[in-house]
């Protein structure tokens, strides 16, 4: 695991507030999930971030080239916000602006911009993401 990565352990009922790098292929901040908790995960309205030159917010934006190529999360939107267990892709799944997710795995739930694996280097821009814990 890189030096740089945060890991996060919310209580219930507490709001974390983490910043996705959309150019990470996994986020820097990670949570400490185990399996059965529920998880409440949104983003603030007018967020987006730069896929090359087009502006995306976190529910993404159909793009036919990034489908022809594969993405990281395949029937999902380009640069919707996606979580994984473990930084592995198999595990990925889409959140876009707002989910609520029971956990079924324990491990460390990170995210990222969905895109082409390899494409990340022509991703600008952060959004913030708020993480509650609900049970």
């Amino acid at each position: 695991m890189p030096d740089n990565i945060v890991i996060h352990k919310p209580d219930i009922g507490s709001i974390l507030v983490i910043k996705v790098n959309s150019g990470d292929v996994h986020s820097t901040n990670q949570v400490e999930v185990i399996a059965g908790e529920v998880y409440h995960i949104w983003c603030d309205k007018g967020q987006w971030w730069v896929d090359m030159v087009i502006p995306a917010g976190p529910n993404g934006y159909y793009n036919p080239l990034a489908n022809l190529f594969g993405q990281r999360v395949k029937g999902v939107k380009c640069f919707c916000l996606c979580g994984t267990y473990d930084n592995n892709d198999k595990r990925a799944f889409a959140i876009g602006s707002a989910a609520e997710i029971k956990i079924t795995r324990s491990g460390q739930l990170s995210f990222f911009a969905n895109d082409v694996p390899g494409y990340e280097w022509n991703n600008w821009g952060t959004i913030q993401v708020n993480i509650e814990r609900l049970g």
